[in-house]
């Protein structure tokens, strides 16, 4: 089975697994909120967002703005204690689901972090292709990864790459790799935004 099947079937291990991933957020958190422009975002739904941190960071931020924590059941039930203690659980709901058939649909903005390195470009294109189903005329579409640069200079991404081919069959992707999986999926690549972290802000809106 693969690691989030684990996680999934054993209790224990996927609540580390999602602690973890808590921690790595805490530490990018406001990287990422000093980086992108979320003023304009009414409503934004974080897919595959665990415990919800990162979106809590920006509603904190933006107080125009409402959200939708999407996860597998099993991880949500974990993410309303640290919704309530951040005082935002009262502008976000939470919805189960699964990203491979449908994500919940009519918001402006649409956020991923870590998650699309998790696959390869097959199974990346069917999760952006639901979102393009889902997302407003005019919505974003938000891809927080590492981007890998060109050249053979040492970075951290390219290390994570080795790392997500052996663990899951991802990878890191350059900048053009992500053009294309934005243009295969029914967007167009309007921005790649550093941040002080090692991850980027990849934001691509609806080509049609």
């Amino acid at each position: 089975m693969s690691s989030f099947e684990f996680y999934e079937r054993n209790e224990e291990a996927g609540k580390v697994f999602n602690r973890v991933m808590t921690n790595f957020t805490l530490a990018v958190i406001p990287a990422i909120v000093e980086a992108y422009d979320f003023s304009g975002v009414k409503q934004l739904v974080d897919i595959a967002g665990g415990h919800g941190l990162l979106l809590t960071g920006i509603l904190k931020a933006n107080s125009q703005a409402q959200g939708t924590l999407f996860d597998l059941p099993f991880v949500l039930d974990s993410a309303g204690e640290l919704l309530e203690k951040e005082g935002v659980l009262h502008r976000v709901e939470l919805a189960s689901g699964d990203f491979f058939q449908s994500v919940p649909a009519g918001a402006d903005a649409y956020m991923m972090k870590h998650i699309i390195h998790d696959w390869d470009d097959e199974s990346s294109i069917k999760i952006l292709r639901n979102i393009h189903s889902a997302i407003n005329e005019n919505g974003k579409v938000l891809i927080i990864e590492m981007v890998v640069p060109e050249g053979n200079e040492p970075h951290p991404a390219k290390v994570l790459d080795i790392l997500m081919l052996l663990m899951e069959g991802g990878k890191e992707r350059t900048k053009d790799e992500y053009g294309k999986l934005l243009e295969a999926s029914g967007f167009r690549l309007t921005n790649v935004i550093s941040t002080k972290s090692p991850y980027s802000v990849i934001e691509g809106e609806r080509a049609g």
